[in-house]
Parts: structure tokens; C-alpha cells; sequence
């Protein structure tokens, strides 16, 4: 069964050459929006937001020691280096540039980045170009997004990344090779920004194999040459750096993150996180996924039955699959701040709030997923970033597993998959963009807002 093209759920809309211009003026409008709202943010937002000191005494610290393999050794954040080499960068190219300075070139190089796309999407049919509206306006109503961009954290400029390499990617349409080449070079530099981020590359060369295997399928003969295995090579050299750090650390830490901490970290196995990871983006995309499903359907009467009672016997049980943290911890999220109140108030308080939370994670999962195996069973291939944002969030769920210690997923390590999970949501929904979802995005950008604003304005 092939994706049938997303509805619009607004009057007017054809597929015309006038809509292709109007869809590419709303995403433009929809980032340009948010992007003044980062800068602003940016400007206003207090300095030392969450762990900003921190990040940015990393950066400085190759700003006065140069890039060599001592600091590279001596680097204390566990998230990687690339970003803080990247605020290095402009702190050495620009002598005495302040956070905001720091903060407002982020936005700026977003900025650019959106102009460059705006204008590629000329390309593209409008049911993608509807798609990319919806994963776009999606990725910027994560309620992490702000705090990503408008401060001085590791996630701006990983996004910087993950956006320009995507931008190459779909240049490159996986067949040219010099933007296939720039497009894994950011994916590798992505990849070392913050290590959630692994699952990039892997997930590229699962879309090169299925792209090798239609091809097979369509000609009945599998042909190699030297230049379909360069962009094999691609993703090999693009994966340097992060074995080098490997390498260098003898493991995915720092060494002195270890001895700074006293913390347990590295790489272990923790079977429960990856299952902590797939509730909250239940929770999270609930809202979006039940708005467009039918309530009357017979397939969605049994999800109810097959899922509500495995939820309220976790929240009999008091099974908290979430992380709760302490009332006022600036590093938690909405759902971890309401558990620990209610946990607070009364037992059976939590109980019902457990049974809330896992009731929409389940469903919304659940639908979702139906959706997914129909694509997977009918083996339609032809949307290649459906596939590649399938397999990124897929990988990304199971890389938790491998977390070392028992450090909690707060909800705002959500930001990196968040925009793979607006391009599938906005694929497998008929009517993802319609009043209703505009209400919800509307609330979220308002608590991506608070979350901000809560630690970051006076």
C-alpha cells in the first residue's frame, strides 16, 4: 500500500504550481518565526542557564590550549567535542564575543541554513513539500528547542549539523556524490557534537542498502563498482573522528569527566532506559497522534483494550518507567516535574497520573507503529527520508540500551530525534496539519517557551 499524498486540511490548497509557492512561503514563514523568537530569547535569557558556564569553559579551553591531542584527552563534557569546538571557533575568530554574541550566531547559521533549504524545495512535489512543512513546524514546536538554540548548550550547534547534512543529503539525492561526501562530513561532525546522535550515519547506510536492493529488484542484477561503493567510504571516513575519540578516551567518556563527576558512565547495558525512551515519546506525540486517528475504528477499539490494562496495572504497581526528579530540578521536563509533586502529594495520586501517562504513551505507540508495519510489510521504498527517519528513531531507542550507569533520559534529550519523528508522523497521518494540530503546536511552542523563561529570565 503506498502513502497516499497528505491531505491538507485546509480550504484553498491544490496541488497547483500556486501551492508549491504557498507551502515553501509557509515553511520560510514558520522558521523565520521561530528563529526571531530564538533570537530574542537569546538576547533576554539570563547567562548560566542549566550547565552553560560549564560548555562554555570547554570551548575556552581550546580557545587558550589550541586543538591538540592533550586537550582533546583533558576534555571534560561527556556529550562529545565538536560543538564546543565550534564555539571555539568563533570565540578565537571574534577576541572577546559574549554569550549572546555566541548564542546569536547559532540562530544566524540556522537562519542560513533555512534559506538555502527554502529555496531547494523548488524541487520537490507537494505532498513532500507538505511533508516538510509539517517536520519542520513540528521540529521547532519541540518544547526543547529553544533551550537548544537560544542558549549556549551542545544541542544548537549539533542541529546546525544534523540540518545541514540532511540539506546535503537531499541534495545529493544519494547520487551525487561530492554533496553526499559534505552531507556525511556533518553527520560525522553531528555525530561528535552530542553522541546521541550515532545513530546517524548507521541509519544512512541502512537507506543506501535499501536503495541498492530496489535497484536490484527493478533490474534483477546487483552490479558493484567503484563508485557505488564511495559512498560506503563516505560514511567510513565520516566515522573517524568518533572512533579516534574512542580511541584516545578508551571508551564514549572522557576520563576526566569520570574523575570530575565521580559518576559511573561509559558504555554498560540498561535494558530499561530504551523503554524509559519510547513512554516519553508516547507522551509526547499522543496529543498529534490522537487527533488523527479514528476513535470508531475497530483497529482502534483493540489497541484500547490491548494497552490500557497492561497501563493500569504498571500504575497499580507504582512501575515508574520515568524519571522523576526533585521538585525544582532544572534539568527535568513537565512530565518528571509532575510525577515528583504528585509522588508529593499522595500515593494514589501517582498512581493516576501513571496510569494517564502511560495510557497515551501506549496508544499513541501503538497507532503509530501499526502505521509504520504497513509501509515495512508493503516494502514501498520510494520516500527515502520516511525510511531514514524510521530507522534513525528506531536505532536511537535501541543505542539506550548502552547508556553506562544509571543516568536518567530527561525529556529534553527528545530534541534529537524530535524532527525524524515530525517527518514520520507527518507520513503516516492523512491530516497531520489541520486546526487542531495547530492548537497543539501553538501550546507547545508556548511550553518551550516556559521551560525557558522558568530558569533563564528573572
Amino acid at each position: 500500500m503506498l502513502l497516499s499524498p497528505i491531505d491538507s486540511g485546509l480550504p484553498g490548497f491544490s496541488t497547483s504550481d500556486a501551492s508549491y509557492k504557498v507551502y515553501r512561503q509557509r515553511i520560510l514563514f514558520v522558521c523565520i518565526f521561530y528563529l526571531v523568537v530564538a533570537s530574542l530569547l537569546a538576547v533576554l535569557v539570563r547567562y548560566g542557564v542549566m550547565d552553560e558556564d560549564f560548555h562554555l569553559t570547554a570551548g575556552k579551553s581550546f580557545v587558550d590550549s589550541g586543538l591538540n591531542r592533550t586537550t582533546l584527552y583533558n576534555h571534560i563534557p561527556p556529550t562529545g567535542v565538536a560543538s564546543h569546538l565550534w564555539y571555539a571557533f568563533w570565540m578565537w575568530l571574534l577576541p572577546g564575543i559574549s554569550f549572546v554574541g555566541l548564542r546569536l550566531i547559532t540562530c544566524a547559521v540556522l537562519a542560513l541554513v533555512v534559506g538555502l533549504t527554502y529555496f531547494k524545495l523548488r524541487t520537490l512535489s507537494t505532498t513532500l513539500q507538505r511533508r516538510f512543512l509539517a517536520a519542520s513546524w513540528f521540529t521547532f514546536i519541540s518544547p526543547y528547542f529553544f533551550l537548544s538554540t537560544s542558549t549556549v548548550m551542545t544541542e544548537g550547534p549539533a542541529l546546525l549539523f544534523v540540518f545541514a547534512g540532511l540539506l546535503l543529503l537531499f541534495v545529493s539525492q544519494l547520487q551525487n556524490l561530492f554533496p553526499l561526501f559534505l552531507a556525511s562530513l556533518f553527520l560525522g561532525l553531528a555525530t561528535v557534537a552530542r553522541f546521541y546522535y550515532i545513530p546517524l550515519l548507521p541509519a544512512l547506510f541502512v537507506v543506501l542498502i535499501l536503495s541498492e536492493w530496489q535497484q536490484y529488484v527493478a533490474k534483477a542484477s546487483l552490479t558493484f563498482t567503484g563508485r557505488k561503493l564511495l559512498p560506503y567510504l563516505f560514511i567510513l571516513i565520516s566515522l573517524l573522528p568518533l572512533v579516534g575519540l574512542i580511541v584516545l578516551w578508551g571508551g564514549l567518556t572522557p576520563p576526566s569527566f569520570n574523575k570530575w563527576s565521580h559518576l559511573r558512565s561509559g558504555v554498560s547495558f540498561n535494558v530499561l532506559r530504551p523503554v524509559s525512551t519510547s513512554a516519553i515519546i508516547g507522551v509526547y506525540i499522543a496529543p498529534f497522534v490522537l487527533l488523527n486517528v479514528s476513535w470508531k475504528s475497530v483497529l482502534f477499539k483493540r489497541t484500547l483494550l490491548a494497552t490500557l490494562p497492561i497501563a493500569l496495572l504498571l500504575a497499580l504497581f507504582q512501575v515508574n518507567l520515568f524519571h522523576t526528579s526533585s521538585i525544582g530540578n532544572v534539568f527535568s521536563g513537565p512530565i518528571e516535574h509532575s510525577l515528583a509533586h504528585m509522588q508529593v502529594r499522595s500515593t494514589l495520586m501517582l498512581r493516576l497520573g501513571l496510569f494517564l501517562l502511560y495510557s497515551l504513551s501506549f496508544v499513541s505507540l501503538a497507532c503509530v507503529i501499526q502505521r509504520m508495519t504497513l509501509v515495512i510489510r508493503e516494502r514501498d521504498f520510494t520516500d527515502k527520508a520516511l525510511i531514514y527517519s524510521i530507522t534513525f528513531v528506531g536505532f536511537f531507542v535501541a543505542s539506550q540500551a548502552f547508556i553506562g550507569g544509571n543516568h536518567p533520559f530527561y525529556e529534553r534529550y527528545l530534541i534529537h530525534p524530535w524532527p525524524f519523528i515530525g517527518y514520520i508522523l507527518a507520513a503516516i497521518l492523512p491530516e497531520f496539519l489541520t486546526t487542531r494540530t495547530y492548537l497543539f503546536m501553538a501550546i507547545y511552542t508556548m511550553v518551550s517557551i516556559a521551560i525557558l523563561a522558568r530558569w533563564g529570565l528573572d
